[in-house]
């Protein structure tokens, strides 16, 4: 079946006109109508809209509706009310909702199509930062087909949930995978360290990191079930008794067209079920991975970003990189002013060669980098704010452990976390306040995916830390 032949012409017109936010927003307000009652009358509706975007809908202009409609006294409602109106006859014109009579009166209820529905849906979880739960899918697997052998007349069911709690599972896992990706895909292109620090410590580690990746690693459940899922299924497979039972109940519900297709489904659900918790521990293998190129190449792209030159030859070398743009090639010549001028004259063809002695010059003095110290500044004091020097210091003690000296070699390097602090103690132990020193030493050194500097910490002795 085609899409359109179900979905009405000007079904999504409402989304792409100038009032989709509020359109939208009215759509949420029908939804939460659809979850609470079973007949929404139009008047109460129209009541429900009015109390939750009065602001909204009353700063609407609505005259593009009324051109298209042909009715220019339509775009003249100016009170709440008939703005209201229109907006609901435009979602009934569009196919969102459609309108009856209540039997013997004249109350006009409203109707909302399943496709309405499931499109009102997909625009509700997309508005939400929900917390996906993995884990919850692989419990609900295993409890369907743990149950099911207690009761063979809802085995087919049982094995429904199944597979449909695995296919969610595996969706939710490929959308964590694309979802570092992107985050990943936008470093090289991004030139702000601010930017860069904020989408990777305010975005990625609170919406990725600590509410799906953290759990996903730390909660035991794909290692607790996935053996006893796959043990179930197996022996589903050699149980005629149950494989009947199955194709039965699935071939009675209609969903089957006869026995020999529905054995053919129910074998190919129950094989999807274990192919896929037999490579699952491979598929978060690669979540792992991806997580860990990801935080590298942020954390060195910060690095190269605080370390490149801010100085005139630091700025033209930017400029250079961007020579293709016509846009800064533009703004370049407005901005310098020099020309190239070229003549002929009687002496363009020849000129001859005029011997002088070499003396021995003066060389010309280097030019010192200036650096912006206030942007610096704001930068630090940025990240002091999230890792305070107090903070900094206790992570160092505890990597002391009462001790007077220790290095890179002996820095436990678990988490992103602990990767941000090392870092950080290296700058702190610079400062003059701190009661230890950081000095760098050559090379570096790879510990869990992550190249660190070598660095020597040392606690201060009492008569340096009060100079």
């Amino acid at each position: 079946m085609k899409l359109f032949s179900k979905i009405p012409d000007r079904f999504f017109s409402v989304l792409a006109s100038g009032n989709k936010e509020l359109y939208v927003q009215a759509l949420f307000v029908l939804r939460q109508a659809f979850k609470t009652e079973l007949v929404i009358r139009r008047d109460e509706l129209t009541a429900m809209l009015m109390d939750a975007l009065e602001a909204d809908i009353l700063e609407a202009n609505f005259s593009e509706e009324a051109e298209e409609e042909g009715d220019l006294r339509a775009g003249e409602a100016n009170n709440l009310s008939g703005k209201a109106w229109l907006l609901l006859r435009r979602l009934q014109e569009t196919g969102w909702i459609e309108t009856e009579y209540e039997s013997g009166t004249f109350q006009e209820n409203i109707t909302i199509p399943d496709y309405a529905i499931l499109v009102m849906n997909l625009l509700y979880d997309l508005s939400q930062e929900r917390v996906r739960e993995y884990n919850s899918y692989v419990y609900a697997t295993y409890a369907s087909l743990a149950n099911a052998a207690e009761n063979l007349e809802y085995i087919y069911q049982a094995l429904q949930a199944a597979y449909q709690n695995t296919v969610r599972l595996v969706d939710e896992l490929k959308s964590l995978f694309n979802n570092i990706r992107a985050y990943y895909r936008r470093i090289p292109g991004e030139d702000d360290v601010n930017i860069l620090l904020a989408e990777h410590f305010d975005e990625y580690k609170e919406k990725v990191f600590d509410a799906v990746y953290y759990p996903l690693k730390t909660i035991d459940s794909v290692p607790r079930f996935k053996h006893a899922i796959i043990s179930i299924l197996n022996e589903w497979l050699m149980n005629d008794e149950v494989q009947n039972a199955i194709v039965e109940q699935g071939v009675a519900r209609r969903v089957w067209d006869g026995e020999e297709s529905g054995r053919g489904e129910m074998l190919r659900i129950i094989n999807y079920v274990i192919d896929t918790y037999e490579g699952i521990e491979e598929m978060i293998g690669e979540i792992d991975r991806k997580h860990v190129e990801y935080t590298r190449a942020s954390v060195e792209h910060i690095r190269y970003l605080m370390n490149a030159d801010r100085g005139t030859k630091g700025k033209l070398i930017e400029l250079l990189k961007h020579s293709g743009d016509q846009e800064v090639m533009e703004m370049m010549a407005d901005s310098v002013g020099i020309y190239r001028h070229r003549f002929y004259d009687d002496k363009s063809l020849y000129a001859e060669v005029k011997r002088t002695r070499r003396e021995m010059g003066e060389p010309l003095p280097l030019a010192e980098p200036v650096e912006d110290a206030a942007a610096v500044r704001a930068f630090l004091d940025g990240i002091r704010s999230r890792y305070s020097n107090a903070r900094i210091d206790s992570y160092v003690r505890d990597c002391f452990g009462g001790r007077d000296t220790y290095s890179t070699e002996e820095v436990p390097v678990d988490t992103a976390e602990d990767f941000v602090l090392f870092l950080m103690s290296t700058i702190r132990g610079q400062e003059r306040s701190a009661f230890f020193t950081a000095e760098f030493l050559e090379g570096d050194l790879q510990k869990n995916g992550s190249s660190l500097p070598r660095v020597l910490f040392r606690k201060k002795r009492r008569r340096d830390a009060e100079r």
